[in-house]
């Protein structure tokens, strides 16, 4: 069985991109924000409370941009269990694209979780997703959400 997750691509001003660097990564890995739905929500609700969670940004600073049509299938190397007691063999995350319009001073991370967060432009996303497939899997979503971007109008 697969989690159902959601990542939130959020880019500012300048077009950089919001990573955040979790607790449990070494400091070189970077993610793109969010987590895991919980029961009965939906992936737009989750996103949502995600990124309020993560970096105390509230719905109203950010503009959505629109969200991917398949989801990012992760297969877990071990069998990961959530707090039900469920085993998932894996994650499928939904991502969706955000422009944040908010006041940066009101980014706070949430400290038992996120050790830093960084605004990256798209050429330095290299230095940051480590992961295996992580850069190529963010590029194409990026591309897919932020058409603009990806062809550089």
């Amino acid at each position: 069985m697969y989690r159902k997750g959601v990542s939130a691509l959020i880019i500012n001003n300048h077009n950089q991109f919001l990573l955040v660097n979790l607790e449990s990564f070494e400091e070189k890995y970077f993610a793109i924000p969010g987590g895991g739905i919980e029961s009965k929500e939906s992936l737009e609700d989750a996103v949502y409370r995600e990124i309020k969670e993560e970096l105390n940004i509230e719905k109203k600073s950010l503009l959505l941009i629109g969200k991917s049509d398949l989801p990012i299938m992760v297969k877990f190397k071990t069998i990961k269990f959530n707090g039900d007691g469920k085993e998932f063999d894996g994650m499928e995350r939904y991502f969706f694209g955000f422009k944040f319009i908010g006041n940066k001073n009101q980014i706070k991370v949430r400290k038992d979780e996120i050790r830093a967060y960084e605004w990256v432009s798209f050429d330095q996303l290299k230095n940051y997703l480590l992961f295996d497939n992580q850069l190529q899997e963010t590029t194409e979503k990026i591309a897919e959400i932020f058409t603009n971007l990806a062809t550089g109008r």
